[in-house]
């Protein structure tokens, strides 16, 4: 993409000086993204009705309920690869995706959640600006990978005791030794509304910054690239140097 320059005063927030479109999410990643959000949509639908049959038509249908339970387990598994996709990328992906960016190793990033925090408070007017994600954001999601992990194993858990596989048993079937069933149950039904908060709370903090920053973080998502001043772009650059030597 070709660099430009934002130099509107209107816009105080923006960056001053020349710029340059930087492909920031790979595709794997964007796939991951919508894979998670259609599956968690879809999952959600299906395990509330699991949970509490709310539509009328049993007696009519009576395999509704086993046409749900296919979807919902279907999803399930589509969900499972996307994690291990993820996964796979904290350690395949460019820099912007990797691990070392979600685990806050040094006290720079803990002083820039605490940044980030006073922007999100209205207390700065100014955004932590940064190429990829801030270091709260990818705490968040560090978080929130560890709820996809505790749905998958509670759902796996599920699963196993309905379908008895050879291959889950030895894996989670030691489980409900620990944990009694309904509580599996339990924890995995109230992490459905863990997902739906955090949606609204992420949808609604990317479209602020987005806002603010007029650099096309909402954009980004759909064609992976971002609006980069040139002087942040060379700063990320010699950080990579030295990570390397």
């Amino acid at each position: 993409m070709p660099s430009s320059s934002l130099t509107d005063p209107r816009h105080p927030l923006q960056p001053i000086g020349p710029t340059v479109g930087l492909y920031v999410w790979q595709y794997p990643l964007r796939l991951f993204h919508w894979g998670m959000v259609l599956s968690i949509a879809v999952l959600s639908f299906t395990g509330y009705y699991i949970h509490d049959p709310f539509i009328v038509g049993q007696v009519k249908y009576p395999f509704l309920m086993g046409w749900f339970r296919f979807v919902h387990e279907t999803f399930g598994m589509i969900f499972l690869a996307l994690f291990l996709m993820r996964i796979a990328l904290f350690f395949q992906g460019n820099r912007w995706v990797g691990w070392r960016q979600y685990v806050p190793l040094h006290v720079s990033q803990w002083k820039e959640m605490v940044n980030v925090m006073k922007f999100y408070g209205f207390i700065n007017p100014k955004p932590v600006s940064k190429i990829g994600h801030n270091a709260m954001a990818a705490f968040s999601y560090l978080g929130i990978y560890a709820v996809v992990l505790a749905e998958i194993v509670t759902g796996l858990v599920l699963y196993n005791r309905l379908r008895h596989s050879a291959v889950l048993a030895p894996l989670v079937g030691w489980i409900p030794g620990v944990v009694n069933v309904q509580n599996l149950r339990l924890i995995h039904f109230l992490l459905m509304f863990v997902f739906i908060a955090f949606g609204v709370f992420h949808v609604h903090l990317c479209m602020l910054i987005s806002r603010v920053e007029k650099r096309g973080l909402m954009d980004s998502i759909f064609i992976g690239y971002k609006v980069i001043p040139q002087d942040e772009l060379e700063e990320e650059q010699k950080k990579a140097i030295a990570e390397r030597s």
